[in-house]
């Protein structure tokens, strides 16, 4: 989710971006983008580790197969080969930083013995939750944010300050998120057939766009060149689900996030969330988090 300095190269509607890192110092330069509901950026992946920390905004991330509410304080971590896009919260925008990494050349020179905590499996995958929670992890997201801190000042020392604060955060990603809880991640999950989720960039750009609005599955197969049903068959296998509960889950975490940022009354998250039915809306949240909205704020 970073601006571009490389050419992308295209795969079938979507971007692969190849990014240059120095072999003596792999760590990009931080970049900041301020960005409204409708991105300007399609859903895309790159070879590289991404890190990224919100200053200020809310919205949803999407991430493979997987839809995380964000807001400001929260950081996110993406692996590479998980295809990804970031939309603000109906009638808001959002200022990110982010920096791009190659850890395993960066800390070549652990000892193996510490090794382990390099290895960055446990951080991708349909269990890995990229977006992480600056209050229930504040020392990972500070981490995060003084990564790019240090890599935009560029003070005296800031190489090993960076190496130091990289090293930091894979053991607290090790401590927080060890392999045995992540779901019993599986060499697909690392690797990822994203081929399939490849195919489906253009309906997933369309309903990070428009998932406010009445959308319809049939335009969505269209924009794939693909018959509805075969669209729909491609959508589950790629997405674990059909389309229809997709966008569901987009509305409820984009309507989570208002929740949690603004005062606007529930009728009004549940209408710019796509919702015109607000006894609809309270059940599906209901369902979604185990509680009502008026709870969950």
């Amino acid at each position: 989710m970073r601006n571009r300095s490389n050419q992308p190269v295209s795969f079938d509607g979507g971007k692969l971006e190849h990014i240059e890192l120095d072999p003596a110092f792999p760590v990009s330069d931080s970049r900041y983008n301020t960005r409204g509901e409708h991105p300007d950026i399609e859903p895309h992946l790159h070879d590289q580790l991404e890190l990224g920390y919100c200053y200020d905004g809310t919205g949803v991330f999407l991430i493979g197969s997987k839809v995380f509410p964000f807001r400001a304080g929260d950081a996110v971590l993406i692996n590479t080969r998980e295809v990804h896009l970031a939309k603000g919260s109906p009638g808001g925008s959002t200022r990110w930083g982010w920096i791009n990494l190659d850890p395993l050349r960066l800390l070549a020179d652990i000892p193996e013995s510490c090794g382990g905590s390099v290895k960055l499996s446990r951080c991708c995958g349909d269990h890995f939750r990229n977006v992480i929670d600056g209050q229930a992890h504040p020392e990972i997201t500070g981490c995060i944010r003084e990564i790019l801190a240090e890599c935009t000042a560029r003070k005296a020392k800031f190489r090993p300050m960076v190496r130091a604060l990289v090293w930091r955060l894979l053991l607290l990603l090790d401590r927080y998120y060890p392999e045995t809880e992540s779901g019993n991640t599986t060499k697909a999950d690392i690797s990822g057939d994203y081929s399939r989720v490849e195919r489906l960039v253009p309906a997933l750009n369309y309903i990070a766009g428009n998932f406010q609005n009445p959308v319809c599955v049939a335009h969505l197969a269209r924009l794939c060149f693909m018959s509805e049903p075969n669209f729909r068959k491609c959508f589950r296998q790629a997405m674990g689900c059909a389309p229809k509960p997709y966008l569901q889950k987009i509305r409820l975490h984009a309507a989570a996030a208002l929740l949690r940022s603004s005062d606007r009354s529930i009728l009004d998250v549940a209408r710019l969330c796509g919702y015109n039915n607000l006894s609809n809306f309270n059940r599906q949240f209901h369902d979604a988090y185990q509680c009502a909205p008026r709870e969950f704020r």
